[in-house]
């Protein structure tokens, strides 16, 4: 089985584009788009229509991540959830929402985790839906391995820290997914996707770096109607 996975979107379209069209001329059994569609990104229209293309041409599968939850007004959970966060990701936040259509994150057929074979996939980690605790860490991956044992599974496929790494544990082995809408690698980083090939009981993910043009994002970031301290911890993330 190829799947072919996205993560971490952020409101990027460009990215998000280029991914879905490498992805197609690879070739999938299944397109899992792994979470936060939105926030932090200045396309948030031009990444939903995408998204709803994927949706009816290839049968993408949602998965919600914690920043989807705060565009969906079936419960309140997202709206407690950004009550905690730093004022400048609630401006984002406000600022994307007045740009999308009402009740349109909530057409969405969302799912809390997804599995094929000895693979199980979140946003962020395999505990219970709503922990958003990160895998960043040996430690944090080795207690996430017997969190995934414990439900059956040998291999964990992540995104959530917008970082690609690979842990190998006692107990399984933990996959998480660099970002298409923010890297937050070590050095210059990639905006990137993955394709994950499950192959009987193994496991195999590859990633697929995509070019971006940084100079081009900073300068629509500038151009939003976002405060300035808002846009300078935007354009932090692609100096």
């Amino acid at each position: 089985m190829r799947i072919a996975a996205l993560t971490d979107i952020h409101a990027v379209s460009s990215t998000l584009e280029q991914a879905l069209s490498a992805a197609r001329r690879e070739g999938f059994d299944v397109l899992l788009l792994m979470g936060d569609l939105l926030t932090y990104g200045v396309a948030p229209l031009e990444t939903i229509a995408l998204v709803q293309d994927a949706v009816a041409r290839d049968g993408a599968i949602l998965i919600t991540g914690n920043h989807d939850q705060m565009y969906q007004r079936a419960t309140d959970a997202g709206s407690r959830y950004l009550d905690r966060l730093p004022d400048w990701i609630q401006e984002t936040v406000a600022w994307t929402n007045e740009q999308l259509p009402a009740g349109v994150m909530d057409a969405f057929d969302w799912r809390q985790h997804w599995s094929a074979g000895p693979l199980f996939v979140a946003h962020a980690n395999p505990y219970a839906f709503g922990d958003w605790r990160y895998i960043n860490s040996a430690e944090e991956a080795e207690a996430a391995a017997v969190a995934l044992a414990e439900r059956g599974f040998r291999y964990g496929l992540f995104g959530h820290t917008h970082r690609a790494r690979r842990f190998d544990c006692a107990t399984g082995t933990i996959f998480t997914l660099g970002s298409l809408g923010q890297p937050r690698d070590d050095g210059e980083g990639h905006m990137q996707w993955a394709m994950v090939e499950i192959q009987g009981d193994e496991v195999r993910v590859s990633p697929r770096p995509l070019p971006f043009d940084r100079k081009a994002h900073r300068q629509a970031i500038r151009a939003t109607s976002l405060s300035v301290p808002t846009q300078d911890r935007l354009c932090g993330f692609f100096a």
